[in-house]
């Protein structure tokens, strides 16, 4: 029940069209080898303007439309943008937050447990996949919602499943659970489940992070609702899928904080991912890369790319050679899609300058023949190129817990942040991911509930909350022989951000040969020396760690007189420790030689030229060679191999040159 083809489309709208050129549009779609559109998640108040009066015309119009050229479709549902009708039915509709109740207007403010929205939602579904049977034919897919999340709900519906939860988990025994969250602090003790304070208000960063893992669990819950409904529909063969997206900093960054993407995967058939990025001289391939990392972690297997930018925000417009240089390196991550948000650029409301394959003016373009060329090659070679099945010896640990958790207790002992830090979460794990990507380190993604047995090499980023059992997993994992990065802020607290009553990391100490229990943020950058070729400073934070000299090695130290006594980075046996936050240059330099000490060899070729392999459905293991450079790269070969385009054939040691934003796709061949 997932696709077999490569898909290359894209998003498509003609309720925004100026005027309705289904036609001419799909016409040029075809011309460039496009072959499935993805429609209907955005225009619910197009289809029911006043309560219970329904048009679907357009989305027959689209349909039939498809059929005619021989479109494939992804029927998307309605149900993350409602129309106002429904908020003047019941205002509770949505969402109520810390900063109050939420106005009219945007997408995703919506209370997901709403009674209301729920029973209108479904009403507007069902009709929708009425209108959709007689196209089972041309229909091959189903999107749940979109990038859902849960806009923060913390109205009274909300709230009243959370005490019914915890009451649950905590077999209605209050005294538990405030000794659990700490609660006698500033005489915060809940005394009665029905009379639960309301947690807007509450100073206890455990609790509000508990609440924010329920509104994780609620988005699982809501979108298997919907998943539910239309299983009642659907035809054999037509699959289920989600747009899962990312911590966002302007682009795809990381880990999203409010989706349990793992769990809302289980009951899908293949998850997808809206990728965005920087682009022109800043693009460097990286967030293509983490994207399919996650994507392939959901359901350790292929994902679908079901949104990712054409032209984009006006500081992305790509350069020549970009577009087909992207949508390679997602079938390099192992992808089995490349489509777009979208067809045409909005001529007017809240994207207008998103730009689409098209620009305002409708007409073929630049990005067009790009894409028009890129979809002849995928054509011809598609089969050949995506759904690879891809490997690694190294894996990152995430953690939603523990992201949450760092929001909560920031590194510098502030106040709770919730937004943007070179601390935060994310831009820790990101430092790790970084330096494997631009050192050509493939890497998986796992979490703290996957058996991670087969990997040589685990990094463990700020793993924060870590309960029993995960340490357990991880100790087991080192004691047959894995190696591990363990990064600051690892082991602190137990899974509820209770802050462990022992030594630092928490159960580690004698596979770390180190301990600390103090901690610091310096107040001006401290050198690093030791064996290591460190050049940079730790000026973010410090664990001051002390080792037991007999069996533990300091890889570094600090260059300063009270500092200078505490490892900066240590080792014993198979269990590397950093002690602070790293620049780029130096967790680079760590991880390097980390790898070497797992026994991964570090490959020679490093950014700009990002090198990726797979197995493909024959068996064939394919390489990408992606030149991320406004310069052309030399790149060497490594074994006999043809390119999968022309046919050139290559031995070992060839030197072939890669044009800027340039490519190689390459198989074995027996001749060369």
């Amino acid at each position: 029940m997932k696709p077999e083809q490569f898909l290359f489309g894209c998003a498509y709208y003609d309720e925004y069209m100026p005027v309705s050129r289904i036609d001419e549009d799909f016409r040029l779609m075809k011309e460039a080898n496009m072959n499935v559109i993805r429609i209907a998640e955005s225009t619910w108040s197009t289809w029911e303007q006043q309560e219970g009066k329904f048009d679907f015309s357009s989305l027959i119009r689209m349909l039939e439309g498809a059929r005619k050229y021989g479109l494939s479709v992804i029927i998307g549902t309605p149900t993350y943008a409602f129309p106002s009708w429904l908020s003047d039915l019941d205002p509770e509709v949505l969402t109520t937050t810390a900063s109050g109740h939420a106005l009219y207007g945007h997408r995703q403010l919506t209370d997901l447990n709403n009674p209301t929205y729920r029973k209108y939602t479904e009403r507007v579904l069902r009709k929708l996949l009425e209108k959709c049977r007689p196209y089972n034919d041309i229909i091959i897919g189903y999107q749940l919602d979109n990038e859902t999340r849960s806009a923060g709900a913390a109205g009274k519906i909300a709230q009243q499943i959370f005490a019914q939860r915890m009451k649950e988990r905590f077999h209605g025994d209050l005294e538990a659970f405030n000794k659990e969250f700490g609660m006698d602090y500033w005489s915060n003790k809940v005394h009665s489940w029905e009379k639960f304070p309301d947690v807007r208000g509450t100073i206890n960063g455990s609790l509000d992070a508990e609440y924010r893992a329920f509104l994780r669990d609620t988005v699982t819950e809501f979108l298997a609702w919907l998943k539910d409904i239309i299983d009642d529909y659907r035809a054999p063969g037509q699959f289920i899928t989600h747009n899962f997206d990312f911590a966002w900093t302007g682009y795809s960054f990381g880990m999203q904080p409010e989706v349990n993407q793992k769990d809302a995967a289980s009951f899908m058939d293949i998850p997808g991912v809206d990728a965005y990025h920087p682009s022109a001289e800043l693009l460097t391939g990286t967030e293509i890369s983490m994207a399919g990392a996650i994507g392939r972690s959901l359901k350790k297997e292929n994902y679908l790319v079901l949104e990712t930018q054409a032209q984009g925000r006006p500081s992305w417009t790509p350069f020549s050679g970009q577009l087909t240089l992207q949508a390679l390196s997602h079938l390099a991550s192992g992808a089995g899609s490349v489509m777009y948000w979208h067809w045409h650029s909005i001529h007017n409301a809240y994207e207008t300058y998103w730009k689409g394959i098209l620009s305002h003016n409708l007409k073929p373009n630049a990005p067009y023949r790009e894409l028009h060329a890129f979809g002849a090659m995928m054509a011809e070679h598609g089969a050949k190129l995506s759904y690879l099945k891809k490997t690694s010896g190294v894996a990152i640990l995430l953690d939603n817990r523990s992201l949450t958790g760092i929001d909560e207790f920031p590194l510098n002992g502030e106040e709770a942040f919730k937004g943007d830090s070179s601390c935060d979460y994310n831009h820790m794990m990101r430092r790790w991911y970084d330096a494997c990507y631009r050192n050509n380190i493939e890497v998986d993604f796992v979490y703290c509930d996957d058996d991670f047995s087969s990997y040589k090499l685990l990094i463990i980023p700020a793993l924060y909350a870590c309960s029993d059992t995960t340490l357990n997993s991880i100790r087991a994992f080192i004691g047959n022989g894995g190696h591990v990065i363990i990064t600051p802020k690892s082991f602190f607290c137990d899974e509820f951000l209770k802050v462990r009553a022992d030594d630092q990391p928490y159960d580690m100490t004698d596979l770390t040969g180190g301990t600390y229990d103090e901690f610091s943020v310096p107040s001006v950058p401290v050198k690093l020396k030791g064996s290591l070729p460190l050049t940079g400073t730790a000026s973010e934070f410090i664990e001051f760690y002390r080792i037991n000299e007999d069996d533990t090695s300091a890889l570094a130290s600090y260059d300063h007189p009270y500092y200078g006594d505490f490892a900066a980075v240590m080792r014993r046996e198979n269990v590397t420790t950093v002690g602070c936050l790293l620049d780029n240059h130096d967790t680079e330099a760590v991880l390097k030689d980390c790898l070497e000490h797992a026994g991964i060899t570090v490959p020679e070729v490093s950014f700009p030229v990002i090198v990726k392999k797979g197995i493909n459905k024959d068996g064939e293991e394919i390489t990408f060679v992606l030149n991320y450079s406004m310069d052309a790269s030399e790149h060497t070969i490594e074994k006999g191999c043809s390119e999968v385009i022309n046919g050139n054939t290559y031995r070992s040691g060839d030197k072939v040159t890669l044009k800027p934003w340039g490519y190689l796709i390459l198989e074995a061949c027996a001749s060369a």
